[in-house]
């Protein structure tokens, strides 16, 4: 029996990743450019094993390696930080699909849904859009980021995630709703709206900054009032960094949808912001919105 069948106890830092949930708190992303940041990108060390993505594919399709798993994750590496030629991507995208449909530990097909993710390409979309009903559910999560990270909406299951929308964790709703930000379909609005008031103000504040893209006033108020909040907190709110990062998130959306009715508070984020990259963002975007 492999040791992935076993899901014997492991001390490699690479396992420990997954064993940090990303549905706790704040933990989830604040804009969709972010998550990937989180899940991929966060991984800042790189085993140095001096396999390329044919190797580790090719141990992902043995059936007689072990940890598939790792290989799964040292490809997701090696996609982030590398670039492979663009007539491999057919075949390197065919190969993770079947290795997601066989895999029977969560850990490998949570690692081949980022490595497919890396690749952005439209055609991953039919597993991608599998691993939304995946009975892992950090394997869902990350097939939310995938999506969102996606540069055009190449078929995604709106139908599906609708429903997830009603899951219990405020990072998955939070996730869904930033998704729905990366590319404003519209049978989704109606969907995201009633979350500007969710118990949870990460998910209350992602829906608004969702909502930028329909130019909806009624989530004015909460911008606004985001904007002026202080960067001087009180122990289990947000820290000051991820205030700021909130903050240009908000500003990057206003300007990516030149929206003219956010000029009265931008210009005062302009004015009164502490944070200097704040306050220089949000100068340019009042410059943009003045041409």
């Amino acid at each position: 029996m492999s040791s992935e069948e076993q899901g014997g106890k492991s001390t490699n830092p690479a396992e420990n990743i997954l064993k940090k949930s990303p549905f706790s708190g704040i933990a989830v992303p604040v804009a969709i450019v972010l998550v990937g940041a989180l899940i991929i990108f966060g991984i800042t060390r790189m085993l140095s094993s001096g396999k390329d993505y044919r190797d580790l594919v090719q141990e992902l399709n043995s059936k007689t390696f072990g940890n598939r798993w790792v290989a799964a994750y040292e490809l997701s590496k090696y996609l982030a930080s590398s670039s492979i030629p663009k007539e491999e991507i057919p075949w390197l995208i065919e190969n993770l699909s079947m290795v997601y449909d066989e895999s029977v530990d969560p850990r490998t097909r949570n690692f081949v849904i980022l490595a497919l993710g890396s690749t952005k390409q439209a055609s991953i979309i039919e597993t991608v859009n599998k691993a939304l009903r995946d009975p892992d559910p950090k394997v869902r999560f990350n097939a939310v980021v995938v999506l969102g990270n996606l540069t055009k909406d190449p078929g995604i299951d709106w139908v599906r995630l609708k429903k997830m929308l009603k899951e219990e964790d405020p990072g998955m709703r939070q996730a869904i709703v930033l998704t729905y930000g990366a590319h404003v379909p519209r049978e989704m609005k109606n969907t995201v709206f009633p979350y500007l008031k969710d118990e949870n103000e990460m998910v209350r504040l992602s829906s608004a900054i969702a909502l930028i893209g329909n130019k909806e006033p009624d989530v004015l108020p909460l911008l606004r009032d985001f904007l002026k909040r202080s960067y001087s907190v009180e122990p289990g709110e947000l820290d000051a960094a991820k205030i700021a990062a909130l903050k240009l998130n908000i500003l990057e959306q206003v300007a990516k949808y030149q929206w003219e009715a956010a000029r009265p508070f931008v210009k005062a984020t302009m004015e009164n912001d502490s944070n200097e990259k704040v306050s220089t963002k949000a100068k340019q975007v009042l410059n943009l919105l003045k041409n």
